[in-house]
């Protein structure tokens, strides 16, 4: 944990996680298809999405500008603990960046597969919880949600099994991953940005040397950048461990932000 910044990882040990969903998921889209294993190696995941409070500290250190959607720049009042949202991909890689100096650790955004192993543990469960859709376990609108809630409200009933936080609701997730399809391979292109990050740039840059497997479709992929987990806004469809979808990396919504994570 880093004391300045109060940021509160968990460990996910290494194995193999079940990734996407099967031909029996009626609610799965072909994105999710196939369901397959992967060996993940162990890292650590934040229990919680990035607060408001931390991330104006954020923007007081570095000049960073305001979340969209904060008055005239300032944080919502009574809402330090909500997480943070109205971020772009870019906002997040550049948090990770300046908590990576703050706290010495190699802070980045998790790949997808690490937010859904981190989400969904090994047995290939349908949510967080479990396999049966509970609105009482997380913040989303089948729970009457209409905004985002303080972190963790639903914990621990609605937590991962190893106790990750807001996995199913309250805020989608920015994911330093590509928006590829299944099956997942992390040596296409698709995980460029956590493997090989350009020094001057926050997007992947590829060059016809042969040091990824699939050139082509990874550059097809730029312009998508993964996003995870259900929102306030979205329903039991969305709050599937499995779902995925993308949006522009500029892309600032109020239903999206991030955590950060770190490899052992």
């Amino acid at each position: 944990m880093s004391t300045l910044l109060n940021l509160d990882f968990i460990l996910i040990p290494a194995g193999d996680c079940i990734i996407g969903s099967g031909r029996g998921d009626r609610a799965a889209g072909d994105d999710e298809r196939p369901e397959h294993r992967l060996a993940i190696s162990d890292f650590h995941i934040m229990r919680c999405p990035v607060m408001n409070a931390q991330y104006q500290q954020f923007m007081a250190a570095v000049g960073q500008r305001p979340p969209l959607g904060w008055p005239a720049g300032q944080m919502p009042p009574g809402q330090a603990d909500h997480p943070v949202v109205g971020v772009s991909f870019h906002d997040a890689v550049a948090f990770c960046r300046w908590a990576r100096a703050i706290s010495g650790l190699p802070l980045r955004l998790p790949t997808e597969v690490e937010w859904e192993k981190a989400a969904r543990g090994t047995d290939g469960r349908r949510y967080p919880w479990g396999n049966a859709w509970d609105a009482g376990r997380c913040h989303n609108r089948e729970a009457k949600a209409v905004g985002t809630a303080p972190v963790a409200s639903h914990s621990p009933a609605g937590d991962s099994p190893y106790g990750v936080a807001d996995m199913a609701g309250n805020v989608q997730n920015w994911c330093a991953s590509l928006f590829g399809s299944y099956p997942y391979d992390p040596t296409d292109g698709r995980e460029r940005l956590v493997n090989d990050m350009e020094p001057h740039s926050l997007l992947p840059q590829f060059y016809e040397s042969g040091a990824i497997a699939n050139a082509e479709r990874a550059e097809a992929n730029l312009g998508k950048q993964c996003l995870r987990g259900g929102s306030w806004r979205g329903d039991r469809h969305e709050a599937r461990c499995a779902y995925r979808s993308w949006a522009a990396p500029m892309h600032r919504s109020d239903d999206t932000g991030f955590r950060c994570c770190y490899e052992a």
